[in-house]
């Protein structure tokens, strides 16, 4: 069973362990809606059937090897137009939380972690808003830690990359940790470190690669916007933005 953590000031204060379940982001919609569950709540599912990634895919992940669980956060000071900040934010604690054993991480974007090309997590934010503000967000991760035996391709684990099984509540810790310094950082400064800081860490920045809208191409990624969507320059010469699902990678180049 996981601990309350003592290394935070809010964030993991109320753990709540989930034996089974479909999806822990799921389970913490409902509580937020019936008022059962304050900021910083962290609910953690030691099987969970149906966790959900982008694009409407599955996250794999057998029981009690991985992290897969839901946090919740009240970013009321977010307007809807800044709302990928916030996932800018986490996807930074989640990388600096991991870095504590791996170096080499990177953030696929929009929400995908990367080693060495292969992937080691994921995260969902599901955001609810009220007026032009965010009202709730739902944050979904799965970090593959200890289990080495997967049926998707191309995915890792740490106890793969160090070749030892860890500690769920020290990795938990540590990734949580992290999570709290950024978005308490979100909250007090100005967004543009925040922005660098993750361009810094995307996957793939400024790097050539050839990528599918529609049409292969070639092209090298420049940033990423308020709204989440990637800027990207073809060879060609051409700027363009894309939405979700709008593009895809083929292959590093």
């Amino acid at each position: 069973m996981h601990k309350i953590l003592a290394n935070t000031v809010f964030l993991g204060k109320e753990i709540i362990n989930l034996t089974d379940c479909h999806s822990t982001n799921e389970v913490a919609l409902s509580m937020v809606r019936s008022g059962l569950i304050n900021e910083g709540a962290v609910l953690i599912a030691h099987n969970q059937s149906r966790g959900k990634g982008q694009r409407g895919s599955q996250w794999e992940s057998l029981p009690g090897l991985n992290l897969t669980f839901s946090l919740v956060l009240f970013p009321s000071f977010l307007s809807i137009n800044d709302q990928f900040i916030l996932n800018m934010a986490i996807a930074i604690g989640v990388k600096q939380g991991l870095n504590r054993y791996v170096n080499d991480i990177a953030v696929k974007w929009p929400n995908d972690f990367y080693y060495k090309g292969k992937k080691l997590g994921g995260m969902l934010l599901e955001n609810r808003l009220k007026g032009q503000y965010l009202d709730h967000s739902i944050i979904g991760l799965g970090i593959n830690v200890n289990q080495t035996d997967f049926k998707t391709k191309g995915a890792i684990s740490l106890k793969d990359i160090l070749g030892k099984e860890l500690d769920l509540n020290e990795v938990l810790s540590e990734i949580l940790k992290h999570i709290e310094i950024w978005y308490l950082h979100l909250k007090t400064e100005s967004f543009k470190s925040i922005k660098e800081t993750y361009q810094n860490t995307l996957y793939l920045f400024d790097k050539w690669a050839t990528y599918d809208d529609g049409e292969i191409f070639s092209g090298k990624i420049t940033g990423v916007g308020n709204f989440g969507h990637l800027e990207m320059r073809k060879q060609n010469g051409e700027h363009i933005r894309y939405e979700l699902k709008q593009i895809r990678l083929i292959r590093n180049d």
